[in-house]
């Protein structure tokens, strides 16, 4: 590399120049030693240059197709958000799930909105699933940043709610655990497994309609009770809920 700078010399010099820093053939200087290099080389620095260049427009291509994916996956998002009738006096606040105590999977989670998003206690709180919206739970605990769900299946959760026919109306109980329990169902109403279970217009937290979960078996009749019993299977599932709806 210190012989005089003959014109071979200068070549040889831009190939190993090439090999430690591809960047050195950018632009018209570049161009200009690539010219010193013998005609063989400089077919292979060529191809090696576009090679690099063909690379790093594959890896925009996938960028921009993980964007679009995103994209896409938010308009689907949006779009069963949308199809939440419209409450008088509510607008929707997205937040994502930070944390879930292990110990108490079935009770709550924690959201990144707060206060200062405008979210205030007792809020109803909504997820998608299935290609629905449905109940989640509500806002229990709030501070600037952050917020508490109670979760439906919280053991201290409870939500009006009528059978999917309208006619048969009870309250929709947590267990702490994966299954709910709707409780006060006329002793004389009939009521199937698979049956969807909706929030009821008496509701004071929760629009009417939404899917709350589905009758997974009825509980034998008490004679000493006025009222008749069912389990229900909510239709979310704790560990697939990454984004939730809270109506303010």
């Amino acid at each position: 590399m210190f012989l005089p700078m003959a014109k071979p010399i200068r070549g040889l010099r831009a190939c190993v120049a090439h090999v430690f820093e591809p960047m050195t053939f950018a632009g018209a200087e570049g161009m200009e030693r690539l010219s010193l290099v013998p005609s063989r080389a400089r077919e292979l620095i060529v191809a090696d240059i576009e090679n690099r260049s063909l690379k790093e427009e594959i890896a925009r291509v996938e960028l921009v197709k993980a964007e679009m994916e995103a994209l896409k996956a938010e308009n689907a998002r949006l779009a069963a958000g949308l199809g939440l009738k419209t409450v008088e006096g509510r607008s929707v606040v997205w937040g994502r799930v930070m944390e879930r105590d292990p110990a108490r999977w079935y009770h709550g989670l924690m959201v990144d909105v707060g206060t200062r998003e405008g979210v205030p206690l007792n809020a109803a709180v909504l997820a998608h699933a299935g290609g629905k919206v449905v109940v989640l739970g509500r806002i229990a605990e709030v501070s600037e940043r952050t917020a508490k769900v109670l979760l439906v299946t919280d053991e201290f959760s409870s939500v009006a709610a009528c059978l999917s026919s309208g006619t048969v109306e009870g309250l929709v109980q947590g267990q702490g655990s994966e299954r709910l329990r709707m409780n006060y169902l006329h002793s004389e109403a009939t009521v199937m497994p698979g049956d969807e279970v909706l929030t009821s217009a008496t509701s004071a937290t929760f629009p009417p309609g939404l899917l709350i979960g589905r009758v997974a078996k009825g509980y034998a009749r008490d004679p000493f009770l006025a009222f008749q019993s069912a389990e229900v299977r909510p239709v979310f599932d704790p560990a697939s809920v990454k984004e939730v709806m809270i109506l303010k």
